[in-house]
């Protein structure tokens, strides 16, 4: 599979490619990238993990929205555009 056309349309590398498309064309993606920047901001402040290495509920917040709501919209894309799942990853 090829991710020239999603890249050409949208910019940039892929990841960055399929959040741009993820805004531009899933119903409500706009808002739950912005929940996820929101969500990993707090996380960040946590510090994600607490002293027994544990992760924060911060950071269980942002890893719970992201699988959810953010994996299933970005493989509507992928799906949508060809992209295989693992593309992009590395």
């Amino acid at each position: 599979m090829d991710d020239r056309k999603i890249r050409d349309k949208y910019g940039g590398k892929l990841p960055k490619a399929i959040n741009r498309a993820i805004r531009a064309e899933v119903p409500g993606g706009n808002e739950a990238l912005d929940k996820l920047t929101q969500l990993a901001g707090a996380a960040r402040h946590s510090g994600w993990k607490n002293r027994s290495g544990h992760n924060t509920a911060e950071a269980e917040e942002y890893f719970r929205h992201k699988r959810d709501v953010v994996d299933r919209m970005e493989a509507q894309v992928r799906k949508r555009w060809g992209v295989p799942p693992g593309m992009g990853k590395e």
